[in-house]
């Protein structure tokens, strides 16, 4: 979402290149921040796109820092139409997480292409980084850390920290052995307090807070969350550090794994890029199943509606009250899948302890259903002797009865369905966020109406 700066000099930007006003925008283009003009690109034209890339391209660090900063189909759509050898500069800018993540993108054929055009340095590390699966700590890890050995002086770590100006964090200070695993950690802060004669393993921190190379991301942001990392390092398996995750890549994975959840919540499960700017074509093919399922469910609540044909006819109302129940039994069950689901993601929850979940959504349900019910008899009660809603066929306090019990109950069903389903996702690993779409307002559905017309057809016929 742009704001008041960032549409005020997207309207710049649109005005001179309409304008051909090249100096006027390249006097734009030189006060603007890199993440400013990263976002700005997004709601550009192809051909305007074009144009401001035409007239940065020759300040690599700039640029570099721009693509790093843009949607990553936005970057590729961009580099693609250049050179290999302008596409290894560029990518020799940025770190090697951030070059990995955008040469995985392309085509099998240019990526070799561009590695080939690399330093060996850079290239090495790039293609260490696309060795490892996507998502992982390995593929979003910096290779770049400042390490030192247990018997090295305080005096002497100063020395190399100013020696070693390009290593990508100097927070923390990594101890490592001469096998090259993690002993331990110190900080800045502790360098700068004690004796310049003080060896690194008197004041270091033995016990080190890591992640695997082959941890899911999300294992990483929620690691760097809990304990206020400003980096964590990353260890193979016998304890050889790798490199470290810092916490602006934490912050990007945070925001993009919320988005999927979100995108899965709704039904739009697929790739971020794909549904946010991929074509009407693409968003067809990854919403159309989930509207299927919606759809097949609605076909069945209607065969369960005919299935109950005679007690309508006998009460017409019941029918009226069809929206009330399925809606309050929709929202409670979302309502409960969604709290599940985040507690699970943010392991609030722990999926093996059911009853404790369970019993605690069953009591909401319980609390809410009777206060729904209880005013939905209640209001029915009064339309009916009343008079402003018309019916001779039964009696007005057992038909109000029979309704607020019919969503009293849909309510506590939907309440199992939204809680359990979940958790039973998550324990025969499929994603549980999947969960709040359409699969179980479906569901929910389907035995929402069951449970009303099978309460009406008990009590009323």
């Amino acid at each position: 979402m742009l704001g008041n700066k960032s549409r005020l000099l997207l309207q710049s930007i649109k005005t001179f290149v309409a304008r051909s006003s090249d100096q006027k925008l390249v006097k734009v283009l030189d006060k603007i921040h890199p993440a400013d003009l990263a976002l700005i690109l997004g709601h550009l034209k192809r051909s305007e796109v074009d144009k401001v890339f035409s007239l940065i391209k020759d300040n690599l660090e700039f640029t570099a820092e721009v693509l790093k900063e843009a949607q990553p189909d936005v970057s590729v759509e961009i580099l693609e139409n250049l050179s290999p050898k302008v596409i290894s500069l560029l990518l020799q800018e940025m770190y090697s997480d951030d070059a990995a993540q955008i040469l995985d993108r392309f085509p099998d054929e240019l990526r070799e292409a561009v590695l080939k055009e690399m330093e060996d340095i850079e290239q090495q590390e790039v293609e260490e980084r696309l060795d490892y699966q996507e998502e992982t700590a390995g593929r979003i890890m910096v290779p770049d850390f400042f390490a030192l050995h247990p018997e090295t002086t305080v005096k002497e770590a100063i020395k190399a920290l100013q020696k070693n100006k390009d290593v990508e964090i100097f927070y923390y200070i990594y101890v490592v052995s001469d096998e090259g695993r993690l002993v331990g950690v110190a900080s800045l802060r502790q360098l700068l307090l004690v004796s310049p004669d003080t060896l690194i393993r008197d004041i270091m921190e033995p016990e080190v807070i890591t992640i695997n190379t082959d941890a899911d991301q999300e294992d990483v942001a929620r690691k760097v969350a809990r304990y206020n990392l400003i980096a964590i390092p990353v260890v193979d398996d016998v304890g050889r550090m790798q490199g470290i995750v810092t916490v602006d890549d934490v912050i990007d994975i945070i925001k993009e794994e919320a988005t999927e959840d979100m995108l899965k919540m709704a039904g739009a499960h697929g790739d971020v890029d794909s549904v946010q700017s991929g074509s009407i074509l693409a968003n067809v093919k990854i919403r159309w199943p989930w509207l299927l399922a919606s759809w097949f469910g609605g076909m069945f609540a209607f065969y369960i509606t005919g299935q109950f044909e005679s007690a309508l006819e006998k009460v017409v109302i019941l029918a009226g009250f069809i929206p009330i129940v399925m809606g309050m039994g929709g929202n409670i069950g979302t309502q409960s899948s969604i709290l599940v689901v985040r507690g699970l993601a943010t392991r609030l929850i722990d999926p093996h302890d059911l009853w404790s979940v369970i019993s605690r959504e069953l009591r909401v349900a319980l609390s809410l259903g009777i206060l729904y019910g209880a005013l939905l008899t209640l209001a029915v009660f009064l339309l009916l002797k009343t008079g402003i809603i018309a019916q001779s066929e039964v009696h007005e306090t057992k038909l109000a009865l029979v309704i607020g019990l019919g969503v009293f109950s849909s309510m506590m069903v939907a309440a199992v369905i939204g809680t359990l389903c979940p958790i039973i996702l998550d324990r025969i690993h499929i994603d549980p966020a999947i969960a709040t779409g359409p699969l179980v307002t479906t569901s929910i559905d389907v035995f929402g109406i069951l449970v009303y017309f099978t309460i009406a057809s008990w009590l009323l016929l």
